[in-house]
């Protein structure tokens, strides 16, 4: 396969549906598919968009004790009709081409509260009145089980941790629904990251949770120190593959004075000795562009985007900013260089919440509708089939299905051992899709039985009229020929 040297990324964020300016799915939807095809006419457009990032903030959440499960669970389910309708409509159902992450929004209060006990003030105060040094020792710990609550000037503690973990149980249903089963997020935090390799695009994203520790107390952000480094290690095989890598959370990494919902940004650094070159976030409800670098001395860096939201009400929005989500471009420059363009989309002042229209936005404060940066990230070499044929036989078969895929298709040993790859991995689409011209008796008997397996019974009437199949007197492929026409009739 072909690595595509231009593709385009659309981001959306924080969707979370507005209680004063509400957005129903078939208004949202509709809205977005317009201004997509617009997009697309655009003569200098890339086309149509081969991945979506959601960072975040899929519902609006329930404050309300007694009704938070019902409300939620709604919440999810208009949030995963939606997120499938936009699926179906931009990559035909192909849900590995969208990437998805938690925002604070998603954290369940219910739980954060019910793992937590109020600390006696006995515990916390001297006998001389003073605050207990060990209790605030561990109050100003990175990530402590000490919180402070400002409502009622006291301090809790999280005292069950199993349920404290659970704050992302209803995401984690949503995300299994969506993903079919085929991805779970994981509740446990020092394993919230998800890769997400497009071998198609060269393209390999992955995605943190940025809620660590973020609850009804605690309104900060931060990934778990094991997430960035175990993610690192899951990400060598791809770096040596060549592939461009991109993150995604969903925390803005700095803040005004008096902010305390940003998450602090020394993990930059991680991310860029990693070689991210992009990184995606949204929760700020503003767009944004941070060039991040990791000194003054080399030339490493990392662009990092933020998406405003895509359904915040009029309240919620920053003064002067509308609802906006954003076009990224990327496309090969050069042997050694890809370019990014930036392109913001807002809602028209003009249009209502409920029914919005978008056009070219502003980018933050700037006034500029659209920015271009480009940046390392030469063309990797391509592997030789001998590495293919190695996997092949240590039975890593995805792996050499990709070294494969970049080989002539029509070369005799690399449609041999595709094939049986394809087969030992069961991808039968990916057959009908590569070995629609069989070559020989094996090719077409397994083409004839890939439809079967697919139940396309229109369309393999088609294939028993492939010359190679339609002439020949193999038994099997006679014997198949007539399972093709008994199972149309």
């Amino acid at each position: 396969m072909k690595k595509k040297d231009r593709f385009c990324i659309v981001h959306i964020s924080d969707l979370h549906r507005s209680r004063e300016n509400p957005i129903s799915n078939a208004a949202l939807l509709n809205s977005l598919l317009n201004d997509i095809d617009c997009y697309e006419a655009s003569p200098l457009s890339l086309g149509k968009p081969d991945v979506l990032i959601i960072s975040g903030d899929i519902v609006q959440g329930s404050r309300d004790p007694e009704n938070a499960s019902t409300i939620i669970k709604a919440q999810y389910d208009e949030a995963l009709n939606f997120i499938n309708d936009l699926t179906n409509k931009l990559f035909n159902g192909d849900k590995s081409k969208v990437i998805i992450i938690p925002g604070n929004h998603d954290i369940s209060w219910t739980e954060s509260n019910s793992s937590m006990i109020l600390l006696e003030e006995k515990k916390i105060v001297t006998e001389k009145g003073i605050l207990n040094k060990e209790i605030f020792k561990d109050y100003i710990k990175i990530n402590s089980n000490i919180k402070w609550s400002w409502s009622d000037r006291s301090f809790y503690e999280v005292k069950d941790i199993d349920l404290y973990n659970q704050r992302l149980s209803y995401f984690a249903d949503f995300y299994s629904k969506f993903y079919e089963g085929k991805r779970q997020y994981n509740l446990s935090p020092e394993d919230q990251f998800e890769i997400f390799d497009i071998p198609d695009l060269g393209l390999t994203i992955i995605g943190y949770n940025s809620c660590y520790h973020n609850d009804h107390l605690n309104r900060a952000g931060s990934i778990h120190s094991e997430c960035i480094a175990k993610s690192g290690l899951a990400l060598r095989k791809y770096k040596q593959q060549g592939r461009l890598i991109l993150a995604t959370w969903h925390h803005n990494t700095s803040g005004g004075p008096y902010d305390q919902d940003y998450m602090d940004n020394n993990f930059l650094k991680n991310l860029i000795a990693l070689n991210v070159k992009i990184s995606f976030h949204g929760h700020q409800h503003r767009n944004e562009i941070i060039r991040a670098v990791n000194n003054i001395v080399d030339d490493k860096m990392m662009i990092i985007l933020s998406a405003g939201s895509l359904c915040a009400g009029e309240r919620e929005l920053p003064t002067g900013f509308s609802r906006q989500y954003n076009i990224v471009e990327l496309a090969r420059k050069n042997e050694n260089e890809m370019n990014m363009k930036l392109l913001s989309r807002i809602k028209t002042p003009e249009s209502s919440f409920d029914n919005p229209v978008w056009s070219i936005g502003a980018i933050d404060s700037s006034g500029i509708t659209e920015f271009n940066k480009s940046f390392y990230h030469p063309v990797p070499p391509i592997p030789s089939l001998g590495d293919a044929e190695k996997l092949f036989n240590d039975k890593n078969f995805n792996d050499a299905i990709q070294i494969l895929e970049e080989h002539d298709k029509d070369d005799a040993f690399v449609r041999k051992i595709l094939l049986e790859c394809y087969l030992k991995t069961e991808k039968y689409k990916k057959i009908i899709e590569d070995f629609s011209d069989p070559k020989s008796n094996d090719e077409a008997i397994q083409l004839m039985n890939a439809y079967l397996e697919e139940g396309l019974k229109k369309d393999s009437l088609k294939v028993i009229q492939i010359p190679i199949i339609a002439n020949s007197k193999d038994a099997s492929i006679a014997h198949l020929r007539d399972q093709i026409k008994a199972q149309v009739k």
